[in-house]
This record gives structure tokens, sequence and C-alpha cells, in this order.
């Protein structure tokens, strides 16, 4: 795997570097980082993946500086899955970057309580798709919030890039896996399942499916110990609030701390 320190390192080899897959990265990774490189192997292409943590989608200072960082087995763990490229990209990023807007949807979900965090991911997505030129950006689904704002950008400008959006990779206790994963506690990651377990319950009663049953499981996760952000059912485009589960597919949809740790995880409930 080669690997460019910086994008003017990167810029002077990219006349030779076409068909690329990328997979965008802030480090720290794990299973499910590299299920994504592996279907980016499946497409044929070169495979190139980035690790930068984005500054720009912190609106919590310490949430960025003790965002953990893991390089050295980062490294390995690309190069054993058969990562091509790798760009580490240095400050040089931010020189001249244009500050994207991201549309109302972006206000929804995890938008709410964490203003201007996908102005900054999609602030820094734009200049990576300006530098590396993909054909194809694959992202895992843990955050559909996301994929949807994203897809939506590469629609709207007509950016020359097929995004494809692969399923979570849980654990086998159900809990989605995270770099944030490894904040938590021994007897919090135990309870972290809870998460996972409850949107499933809300599955097998998703004929019943409203206002109040969602405040109920609020409760419930309360009760274990979470501060939940939300736990919502949704359009899966729109992200707007929505219960029709005999018409259409719903996002259910939730945000959690526990020990002072964030946690997201979604599954989509089929439409009875």
């Amino acid at each position: 795997m080669k690997i460019f320190n910086t994008i003017n390192e990167f810029n002077l080899a990219k006349e030779n570097l076409t068909n690329l897959t990328f997979v965008p990265t802030m480090g720290n990774l794990h299973a499910g980082h590299t299920s994504l490189i592996d279907f980016a192997k499946e497409t044929g292409n070169i495979v190139i993946s980035t690790i930068y943590v984005n500054k720009l989608q912190f609106n919590d200072i310490n949430d960025f500086n003790n965002y953990p960082k893991t390089l050295n087995n980062d490294i390995k763990l690309l190069e054993d899955h058969g990562c091509d490229y790798l760009l580490i990209p240095d400050k040089s990023i931010l020189e001249n970057i244009a500050s994207i807007k991201a549309p109302t949807k972006s206000q929804k979900l995890c938008g709410k309580n964490r203003p201007g965090h996908f102005d900054g991911v999609l602030t820094i997505l734009k200049k990576l798709f300006d530098i590396i030129e993909p054909k194809i950006v694959v992202f895992g689904m843990k955050d559909y919030q996301q994929f949807i704002i994203v897809k939506d950008f590469i629609n709207n400008n007509n950016l020359n890039i097929n995004i494809i959006g692969l399923k979570t990779i849980r654990e086998t206790s159900g809990l989605a896996l995270s770099s944030r994963n490894n904040l938590l506690s021994t007897k919090n990651k135990n309870l972290a399942s809870i998460l996972y377990q409850t949107l499933k319950d809300i599955e097998t009663n998703k004929v019943s499916i409203c206002p109040d049953l969602l405040n109920l499981k609020i409760d419930y996760l309360n009760s274990c110990g979470f501060k939940v952000d939300y736990l919502t059912s949704c359009d899966e485009e729109s992200l707007e609030e929505c219960f029709d589960i005999h018409n259409k597919n719903l996002l259910l949809a939730v945000a959690a701390s526990i020990g002072g740790v964030r946690l997201i995880d979604n599954i989509v409930l089929t439409k009875l």
C-alpha cells in the first residue's frame, strides 16, 4: 500500500491514478471499516482510503481532542485488506476551503443537537472529492443521515460519483461497531447492546408503531442508564417523522449516551 502523507504528494502522482473507489475514514479503524475496503476491492477499481479527523464536524472541542488515534494499527488493517493507497491529508486541506451549508434535513436527528456538524462533513468531503476524483465512494449505513445527506449532495451537484451504502457491522451482542465503543467501560459496553435490542423489539411490534410506543422505549432506555438524544421513526429519504408503516419503509433511528459516550444506531422497518 502506497501512503501519501501530504496532499501535494498525492497530486504529483494523481494523473496516474484513475478509476478510484474511495473509502473516507477518520481512523481508529475496525471491522466495519474493513468491510467497506473489502467491498471496494470487489468493484474492480483501485482502492484509496483517507484518514483525517475532521475538526470542522466537531462542535465539542473535547470530543475532537479525545477522538482515538491508532494510525499504525489502521495502516496494518488497510494493508491486510488490500487497500491500494492511503492519503493522510495535511493541514493544507483547509487552505482556501469553501464552506458548504448542509440542507435542512441536516437539522433533524443528529443535527438537532450538533449544529454545524453536517456542514463540516460536506465541506471536507467536497474537498476530498475534488482532490481524489473518485468514481465510487463507499459509506457504512450506521450513520444513515450522513449517507442520505452526502448522496443528495452528490446528486444535486451532478458529481460524477457513484455512492454506495453498506449495512452496519455488529458485534455478536448486536452493538453496532464504532470507534466510540473503545471509550466504553466493560459494564457500559454490555449495556450498550440494549440500543439494538430496543430497535429490534420495536420492529417486532411495528404494526403498532406510534409516538406512545417510542416514548415507552425512551423511558426504558433512560431507566437503563442511557441519556436519550432521540428515538424516532421517519421517512427514509426526507427524515421527516413518519409512522405510516402500511405504505412505506421507515427508518428507526436512535442516539443515546451512556457513561458520556454518544452512540447511534438504526434499522429499516419494512412496510407491512
